[in-house]
């Protein structure tokens, strides 16, 4: 008989969220492009909004931001793909991992898109998911205790196990670049929590990236994924959530590089709508989510 354990399902969370020299650090920007010779007659937030819209990337490296995060294991290569990211990470060689400084208590942590599933099958396959976690988690715990060493049992660990932490230090342009794709309705819905945190945290440390950052489209003024089907071609795909900026005929369009060179009729932008509408996408992505999808098993 397996042996009865108790295993947490979590959210994504991104926590200790720092930008060095606080909400003064876009002076460091400034200051660059200054350098570099911008005039004084251009005033500090102006020169800093230059740099970002017009992607000078460069003057953006001299800010510094510093995080800790948690996400599954399995998705937590999506992340290391940035590879301008310096991490430290949570060690499952030498670390029980029912046990670690991220934690409260000691526990098993896994990160299961529960709320995403839907239809006939949710609850059986809620209760597949839940059942295998439970039978890994046991099996690591059983052949550890037997005597197998930490680097040899954690090869049994699930996709799912909460042991993706990591402490993060990264400057602005390469974390613009994740926000950029990861805010994007095609990113993996967890990489999605962890940039939709990170964009919160990010626009309330530095007030003068509001309005500036989002997905690539929003940022650059149009997107790039131009012939992706059920993104901005064809029939949506189920399983993505539906782009808000797809519509010819909406205020907050934002035409694919292929529709701009088509000569695709964009009417005005309605640049303070579109904030608007990306943050409710983006605190629906945050929560990964509602409470009661937290829960012990």
């Amino acid at each position: 008989m397996s042996e009865e354990i108790s295993v947490r399902i979590i959210k994504p969370t991104v926590w200790n969220f720092e930008v060095v020299n606080g909400e003064n650090a876009f002076k460091e920007v400034v200051y660059s492009a200054r350098v570099s010779g911008v005039p004084d007659v251009v005033n500090d937030v102006q020169v800093f909004s230059m740099m970002v819209e017009n992607d000078y990337g460069s003057a953006l490296e001299h800010i510094i931001i510093k995080f800790d995060l948690k996400m599954s294991k399995g998705n937590a290569p999506e992340f290391l793909e940035h590879r301008l990211v310096s991490h430290s990470g949570y060690s499952t060689r030498y670390i029980e991992v029912s046990k670690g400084i991220d934690k409260d208590s000691e526990g098993y942590e896994v990160i299961v898109p529960l709320h995403l599933l839907s239809g006939e099958y949710k609850d059986e396959t809620t209760r597949i998911i839940t059942e295998n976690l439970r039978a890994a988690i046991s099996t690591y715990r059983k052949i550890n205790k037997g005597g197998v060493p930490r680097e040899i049992a954690r090869y049994v660990l699930p996709f799912a196990i909460a042991a993706g932490t990591y402490h993060v230090t990264i400057n602005l342009r390469s974390l613009l670049n994740f926000i950029g794709l990861r805010l994007c309705v095609r990113a993996a819905p967890e990489i999605r929590t962890i940039a939709s945190q990170i964009y919160f945290a990010l626009t309330e440390k530095l007030p003068q990236l509001k309005g500036l950052v989002g997905c690539r489209g929003f940022m650059r003024g149009c997107c790039p994924e131009s012939n992706v089907t059920g993104v901005r071609t064809g029939n949506s795909i189920k399983s993505y959530p539906l782009c808000i900026f797809k519509f010819p005929e909406s205020e907050i369009y934002i035409p694919t590089i292929k529709e701009m060179r088509s000569d695709e009729k964009v009417i005005k932008f309605d640049k303070e709508k579109a904030v608007k509408s990306q943050e409710i996408l983006f605190k629906k992505w945050a929560e990964w989510g509602s409470d009661k999808d937290v829960m012990i098993f």
